[in-house]
């Protein structure tokens, strides 16, 4: 099976003997929004990913862990050292940031924490069913929530209730860089 999430997508789908049309009634995302999902060199944003999983009968993890321990560990715990963290930036995606995930394993998680790094520009208004932790570890944000806009610095952080639209807005540069923890409700 490919590393890219794209590919990953599609090969499951098909391993299902599930058309395009089906997964779109399941996502409420159009066929040709997931046709290009599974073409695109690209990522689809997290929660995206999130609904595409849960439609095909898994978890986020199944597309996102990069690499399987050799040694299984417990469900209840799971450790990455440092050298474990994948060299590369991440999964990009469309959207203005790419991001790397900081588990192993997803199954049965209620919170997923990433690293995202926000290029300049902004990135798509977004919603989804869960809350979320922000803090800013690298240059400076416009975070804008639910119509009004906050100002964020290195060594602030946020917590929100997701289900309201938020983006966020690099004007510098140089990428910034979030330590992002979702929690969802249904298990990624």
């Amino acid at each position: 099976m490919s590393d890219r999430v794209s590919v990953k997508i599609k090969e499951e789908r098909n391993r299902l003997g599930m058309t395009l049309q089906t997964l779109s009634g399941l996502t409420n995302l159009s066929k040709g929004y997931l046709s290009k999902i599974e073409s695109s060199d690209f990522a689809p944003r997290i929660q995206t990913l999130n609904k595409i999983a849960r439609a095909l009968g898994t978890d986020i993890g199944f597309f996102l862990d990069e690499f399987r321990l050799e040694e299984k560990q417990s469900q209840n715990i799971d450790l990455v050292k440092k050298d474990q963290h994948p060299q590369n930036t991440g999964e990009h995606t469309n959207s203005g940031y790419s991001y790397i995930s900081l588990l192993h394993n997803f199954t049965g998680k209620y919170m997923a924490p990433y690293i995202l790094k926000i290029e300049q520009g902004c990135t798509e208004k977004f919603t989804h069913d869960s809350e979320e932790f922000i803090y800013l570890m690298k240059g400076s944000l416009l975070f804008t929530y639910d119509g009004k806009e906050y100002d964020l610095q290195e060594g602030d952080s946020i917590y929100f209730d997701s289900r309201l639209k938020h983006s966020l807005q690099n004007t510098h540069k140089k990428d910034a860089e979030i330590l992002n923890v979702v929690y969802d409700y249904r298990k990624f």
